[in-house]
């Protein structure tokens, strides 16, 4: 299983096969040029393209895996990062039952059921470390994680307008939660 280091070879939809890996400290460049290749995109990371270093990103990607205190899941295929699932602990005595949820999927890899299979292993390893919330935020135009987020159990929370400032102009962010206590929707009652 994931949560305890062990890899999951997947079939994706389209029969490409991939893996599901607990994150290596020396993933840090493999991911960091991922997210590079997701941000030239422009649509669906928040930091724009330059904004960050390939080789600063990669230390602090390397050194959050080492520190060990946050999921990190790598999915690969033929040896290259494909995606990432991440969910952050938040550190106050207050918030620290929280757990963010981000995930990033390479061009090409998207529409397969990649999505889900992270979405599903974070939700496990929520479940494992005892946290009762796991939020994220998505942009409104992200019709196909949403998805994939309400398939999973997660439910909208709210809306934060004009929340990012981008070249092309103010974009909204569209908050979701998933509660492991509570049931799935259309689930019975326990």
């Amino acid at each position: 299983m994931i949560a305890t280091g062990t890899s999951q070879a997947m079939t994706a939809r389209d029969g490409r096969r991939w893996t599901l890996r607990p994150g290596r400290p020396t993933d840090g460049r493999g991911l960091a040029h991922l997210f590079a290749k997701v941000r030239a995109e422009g649509r669906w990371l928040i930091t724009t393209p330059g904004a960050v270093s390939e080789p600063s990103e990669a230390f602090w990607i390397s050194e959050m895996i080492r520190a060990g205190e946050h999921l990190v899941l790598v999915a690969e295929a033929d040896g290259e990062a494909i995606g990432n699932v991440l969910v952050t602990i938040e550190r106050g005595v207050a918030t620290e039952h929280i757990g963010i949820l981000s995930i990033t999927i390479a061009d090409g890899w998207r529409d397969v059921g990649i999505g889900s299979e992270m979405v599903a292993a974070a939700q496990r390893w929520a479940i494992e470390r005892g946290l009762r919330k796991v939020s994220l935020g998505v942009f409104p135009d992200n019709e196909r994680a949403m998805a994939v987020y309400a398939k999973r159990g997660f439910v909208r929370e709210g809306l934060r307008r004009q929340q990012y400032r981008t070249a092309q102009g103010f974009r909204d962010e569209i908050l979701m939660a998933w509660f492991p206590e509570e049931p799935e929707p259309g689930a019975p009652d326990r």
